[in-house]
């Protein structure tokens, strides 16, 4: 009888370690897709205050005004 118990015991041991592995992957998952979300929002947000654009004509070599075409074609 003894035994049984004993049986029990672990058996009980490892399910409530299974659960917790569960719980701790479920917290591990949903915690990178929360990040993976409010990535993305700010770079919706970004995009739409026009802050991307802005980014990108500053770090361009050749600026985006009357004269950029001229100073491409004699780069």
């Amino acid at each position: 009888m003894d035994d049984r118990k004993h049986r029990a015991i672990v058996l009980r041991e490892i399910a409530e370690e299974s659960c917790a592995q569960a719980t701790l992957e479920y917290a591990l998952t949903v915690i990178a897709f929360m990040a993976m979300v409010s990535g993305l929002a700010l770079l919706w947000h970004a995009g739409a205050d026009g802050a991307l654009a802005r980014a990108v004509e500053e770090a361009a070599s050749h600026a985006l005004d009357g004269l950029g075409l001229l100073d491409i074609s004699l780069y």
